[in-house]
This record gives structure tokens, C-alpha cells and sequence, in this order.
């Protein structure tokens, strides 16, 4: 029988995977949609005129019934802390040696042409020489990838994991994932989805060997470990650290060393709201923003049905009927209005209680 994906908190399993490019990421997102009862979501709009991509809303709201992973390139702001704040995310991030990245990229553009919104670039740079290429992407793309893993780094409640980690033992990090997002799937479920991915061959694992960096040019190699010079506070940081280890062992001709674990695995503990915000001034705006139809109807039932002189006094053994019709009609309509919003669609059933209850009081 196929084991069924359930959240242990009895709601669905949202995980955002916050990655760079040329990560693994397609590959996860492919074993983690194989799963059972797991989609993939696409929850950022692509952004015209070459611009960073951001969650968007709308599509979040369309996406959040059952359980998904969303493969996004997207940087950790105020924006997306309150995006997953709102609707329950769990960050997942998946970072990967720079040097690699860029050879990474470089044999991308290659294959399948280069323009993307993080590096903008003629169609005719897939046939410069490598060495141009790498350098161009050193200048041009290298920044964003520090910029991503410096905006992620600090970010309470988010699991950090390495392409390394990820091609080293696929099935270790899938069931880390799930267990971090709080889904029930038996590992048998998860070395399935491994190797049905891995038999369709249709993954864009590149050649999913890490070290490949250190064949880059000296001088590229100094250039993407002083990125990291601008960034003092991060000197002790596992990734950067690790890369600059990479760096000095390829410059000094050494075995490159493997990058290793990027983050201290605590996920269960890590407090998960990434950003503190006032209740009145967040959650009370946020409910009011999206439920503003239902509250308001809610209310005017109430009003109504306390209200002694309304259309039929309430002091008649009949002066409930009218209340019970009204707040009758406007149980529909709040139930109507809450088809959109999951929570909500209890409301009828519940008013229907309340209604029976006051009228078998007043017999």
C-alpha cells in the first residue's frame, strides 16, 4: 500500500527551497515531487526587465492546499520572512561551492544559452572562451551568490544544506527535509523517489561532481574568495569558510577539500518566526486584510441577533425567527466569500449550532 505524506501537526507540508542556481536544486525539487502526495509549486512571479524574483501572494494562496516544495531563487527579506510567516513556510536552503557554481554555469550557458535575470548576457557569450566566460561570470553572477547566502545565513528556523551533502547521500537530506517540514513518509517512500528520479535520467544534475572549481584561473579564484572580504562578521561562517579552505588548497595545487556541512543541525528547535512583528500591527492587520468580508458579516449577524427591538422583538416567544433567517443568509454568504480561504468554511456549520442552540433555549 503507498505510504500517504501528512504533516505531524495535522496541516500540509510547505517547503520552500531557497536556492542558488546550479545547486542541485531541480533534482531535489523532482525526488521530493516524487514523494507521496507531494506536488511542486511555483510561488514568485518571473519579474520582467531582469529583476530578482519575489514570492508572490497570489500565488501562495492558490498553491497552499497539500503538501509542496517550491524551488525559488530567492534572496531573504522582509517580504519573504512575512511570506513565510503568513502562510507557514519552511525554509529550506541549498547553497553550493562558488568556485563550483561558476563552472557550473559557465557549461549551463553552453548548453542551453545564457540570458537569466541574474546575470544578464548576449546569446553570443556561449561562444567566448572559457576563460572569458568564467570571468564574466565571476563578475556578474558571483556577487549574487554571496548576496543569497549572506541575506540566509543568520536566519532562525531555515535548514542549510550543501550540493555536496545532497549528491553524497541524496536519500539522507530527502529525509531530513521531510522530517524538518514535519511530514510523515516512510524511507522506503524516500529511496523510491531517489531512484525512480534517478532512473528518468531527466534531472539537470549537470555532471554532479563537486571540486570541479578549482581548474578555474588563479585570479578568479582570489577574486570570488574576496567577496567574502566585504562581509567581516561572516569570517567564521562554515560556508565561507569552507569555500576560502577550497580556494587556498586549489591555488596552493592541494586536493580541494569537500565543503562539508554549511549549518548546525537544529532545525526542530529553531524558533520559527525569522522576523518579530507586533500582533496588533501584524496579525491583526493580516486577518483583517484577508478576512476583512467575514468578520464584517460576522459582526452584523451578531449585532443583529442581540439587539432586542429589531424587526421582530425578541421579547415574543417568535422574536427569534427573524434572527435566525438573517443570520442564516449571512452564514452563506460568509461561507460563499470563505470558499478561498481555508479556516473559514467551517463557519456555516458552526453558526448552524449556535442558531439551534438559542432557538431550543427560547422554546
Amino acid at each position: 500500500m503507498m505510504a500517504t505524506a501528512r504533516t505531524s501537526a495535522g496541516g500540509p507540508s510547505r517547503i520552500l527551497l531557497a536556492c542558488m542556481p546550479k545547486s542541485g536544486s531541480t533534482f531535489l525539487t523532482d525526488v521530493m515531487e516524487a514523494l507521496p502526495d507531494f506536488k511542486r509549486a511555483k510561488l514568485s512571479s518571473s519579474p520582467p526587465g531582469g529583476r530578482n524574483s519575489e514570492l508572490d501572494e497570489a500565488r501562495l494562496k492558490a498553491a497552499r492546499h497539500g503538501n509542496f516544495i517550491a524551488q525559488e531563487h530567492v534572496l531573504y527579506n522582509e517580504w519573504t520572512a512575512k511570506m513565510c510567516n503568513d502562510f507557514r513556510l519552511k525554509p529550506v536552503v541549498l547553497v553550493r561551492s562558488l568556485p563550483d557554481a561558476i563552472v557550473s554555469n559557465r557549461d549551463h550557458i553552453r548548453r542551453e544559452g545564457g540570458a537569466q535575470h541574474l546575470c544578464l548576457a548576449d546569446p553570443r557569450a556561449a561562444g567566448v572562451d572559457d576563460a572569458t566566460l568564467e570571468a564574466m561570470l565571476a563578475h556578474f553572477r558571483a556577487p549574487w551568490y554571496v548576496n543569497f547566502y549572506m541575506s540566509w545565513r543568520t536566519v532562525c528556523g531555515a535548514l542549510m544544506i550543501s550540493y555536496e551533502e545532497l549528491i553524497a547521500n541524496p536519500e539522507r537530506i530527502v529525509r531530513e527535509i521531510v522530517d524538518f517540514a514535519g511530514a510523515s513518509v516512510t524511507d522506503r517512500a524516500v529511496a523510491q523517489a531517489v531512484r525512480e528520479v534517478r532512473d528518468r535520467r531527466q534531472s539537470r544534475l549537470n555532471v554532479g561532481v563537486a571540486g570541479r572549481g578549482a581548474k578555474l584561473k588563479p585570479e578568479i579564484l582570489r577574486e570570488l574568495a574576496a567577496l567574502f572580504d566585504f562581509y567581516p562578521e561572516a569570517a567564521d561562517d562554515p560556508y565561507v569558510k569552507g569555500v576560502r579552505a577550497q580556494v587556498e588548497a586549489a591555488l596552493a595545487g592541494r586536493a580541494v577539500p569537500p565543503l562539508g556541512p554549511v549549518a548546525l543541525r537544529s532545525p526542530m528547535t529553531a524558533p520559527t518566526p525569522p522576523i518579530a512583528r507586533p500582533w496588533p500591527a501584524g496579525r491583526l492587520a493580516t486577518a483583517a486584510r484577508r478576512h476583512g468580508y467575514q468578520i464584517t458579516l460576522i459582526a452584523v449577524g451578531w449585532l443583529y441577533w442581540i439587539w432586542p427591538e429589531d424587526l421582530i422583538p425578541d421579547d415574543k416567544w417568535y422574536g427569534h425567527i427573524d434572527d435566525a433567517v438573517f443570520l442564516t443568509v449571512l452564514a452563506f454568504l460568509a461561507g460563499r466569500v470563505s470558499k478561498r480561504t481555508p479556516g473559514l468554511r467551517d463557519l456555516p456549520n458552526y453558526l448552524a449550532r449556535v442558531i439551534r442552540r438559542k432557538l431550543s433555549f427560547h422554546r
